[in-house]
């Protein structure tokens, strides 16, 4: 009997997100530094002659072609039918997910990579990677309405930590060459904090693009200022400049707080503000906004004092490392 897992790993980033979203990416080019951590989407195949059954132990839903309404069965309805179009009909798939969805890590494009990966090894269609990326984008904002960055479905497909550099004309670029020691020396001092909620980032990221449509004159500079740090910090890790990065973080953070109101609340302020009055280098949450997790980024030594202190204002507060192998299947 065949059985598949389709492993995304979860991405995190760290500066320019928001300028990978059109309208403004496709008028002036965007730039997104991230990496892929050790925590993912998987998406377990096993065969059988039946109808394709997919169910999410996450949202508790699951739904068997052709018998479910589109409406109803949400995003296990949108990959069972993108299954069946790239040609798998029958089966059983079985999604989880290592985070809570909503949670500002990427893992609604984990999942459409992950799933389009099953596709692409069951068919033997020979996908690379950069069809594999543009294929999952494609379906999130065209066949499923999500409004997303061009960022994530890329981000998972390939893995590590890169710059990715959207062109105008919808070139993309992937950066990846960092020095291991100074990615590794990263890796040992990433903490993500739960806010406690989940939030649908697609609310956030439509207002951004309203507001980017109408040409506001803010949103426009602001998003330009993303994209720039987002080499600038680049260029300091390839100096070995952590002093740099960790600071561009915090930059960034006070710039997507002036993009809108909905992007920060009291709870992910006094995260941050633990963070930082507990030794962290550089904090800010991570997604579209206002709920989710928030990356702490610190020295390795501080790491389990850090963790300590958070975890009496949260619940859920994990160390991540950094997941070098982009999405793949056991």
């Amino acid at each position: 009997m065949l059985d598949l897992i389709s492993y995304s790993p979860l991405r995190i980033s760290f500066a320019g997100g928001g300028s990978d979203i059109s309208p403004f990416v496709d008028m002036f080019g965007g730039a997104v530094l991230n990496t892929t951590v050790d925590l993912g989407v998987t998406v377990r195949y096993r065969h059988d002659d039946l109808p394709l059954e997919i169910a999410s132990r996450d949202f508790v839903r699951s739904c068997i072609y052709p018998v479910y309404s589109r409406r109803q069965a949400g995003i296990t309805g949108n990959i069972l039918d993108l299954e069946m179009e790239m040609g798998v009909r029958t089966g059983r798939i079985i999604i989880s997910n290592d985070v809570p969805p909503g949670s500002g890590l990427g893992s609604s494009s984990a999942l459409t990579v992950a799933s389009v990966k099953l596709a692409d090894f069951i068919g033997k269609m020979g996908m690379d990677s950069m069809e594999i990326a543009e294929s999952a984008y494609r379906a999130e904002r065209e066949r499923f309405g999500i409004t997303l960055g061009k960022q994530d479905p890329y981000a998972v497909t390939f893995g590590g930590m890169k710059l990715t550099i959207f062109e105008p004309g919808g070139g993309v670029r992937i950066l990846s060459d960092i020095s291991r020691s100074i990615t590794d020396s990263i890796s040992r001092g990433i903490i993500l904090v739960y806010t406690g909620k989940t939030r649908e980032s697609s609310i956030i990221l439509s207002d951004q693009v309203k507001k980017s449509s109408g040409g506001d004159p803010k949103v426009t500079l602001r998003l330009g200022q993303l994209r720039d740090l987002a080499i600038t910090m680049w260029d300091h890790l390839k100096d070995g400049n952590l002093y740099g990065f960790y600071e561009g973080i915090n930059k960034g953070w006070e710039i997507k707080k002036d993009l809108s109101p909905m992007v920060t609340n009291d709870r992910v302020d006094r995260i941050i503000s633990t963070a930082m009055k507990n030794g962290a280098e550089a904090s800010k949450l991570l997604g579209g906004g206002s709920q989710g997790f928030v990356l702490v980024m610190c020295r390795e030594e501080r790491t389990e004092n850090l963790a300590r202190a958070l975890s009496r204002i949260s619940r859920y507060v994990i160390r991540a490392g950094i997941d070098y192998s982009g999405a793949r299947i056991y």
